[in-house]
């Protein structure tokens, strides 16, 4: 692990403690043993280590997910053994985010379409996966349901992330699927 990777994990866990508000690069020079000017050096300012930070969080969040799922038996179940993650981890998510959005509103935009559409991606490729499978039919994730799915992690705000048809009835859709 580089000092700059040891940094961005303790600066994680100082953010997720303590709240993005409280916690000073004093604070995290001090805690990782090198002085302010070593750490502007390394991170610029905060935010720039607050979107290293950020974006370490979601990657072990995903890498989470990948572990957990898996054992899955098929790709709904993935789907429903991640959104359960996602709803498991939501409080501290919204607790950061609300916080980015609150002080750093132009970092918050930026993390919030990059997952966007990394969140699109990942469920355009879990349905392919399940395509390939031949799980149209059986086990699957029927048009409507993967309309609504997409929808529910974010993209249906960027349009051109959206690759499903647009007459789905999205609500209704996702009531099923839960």
């Amino acid at each position: 692990m580089t000092p700059q990777e040891r940094i961005v994990e303790q600066a994680l866990r100082l953010f997720v403690t303590q709240g993005i508000k409280s916690v000073r690069m004093e604070d995290l020079a001090r805690l990782a043993g090198v002085s302010k000017r070593v750490l502007y050096d390394m991170f610029e300012d905060k935010e720039n280590l607050l979107y290293r930070v950020m974006l370490r969080y979601f990657e072990q969040n995903r890498e989470h997910w990948r572990q957990q799922s898996a054992g899955a038996g098929n790709v709904l179940e993935e789907l429903f053994m991640v959104l359960g993650d996602m709803m498991d981890r939501s409080e501290q998510t919204g607790r950061l985010m609300e916080s980015l959005r609150r002080f750093y509103p132009a970092l918050h935009e930026r993390l919030r379409h990059e997952g966007i559409e990394r969140n699109a991606a990942d469920l355009r490729r879990c349905c392919s996966r399940a395509s390939a499978r031949g799980c149209s039919s059986n086990g699957s994730i029927p048009t409507g349901h993967r309309s609504a799915l997409l929808h529910h992690l974010g993209a249906g705000h960027a349009p051109r992330a959206r690759s499903f048809p647009r007459n789905s009835p999205n609500a209704t859709a996702f009531v099923q699927i839960i």
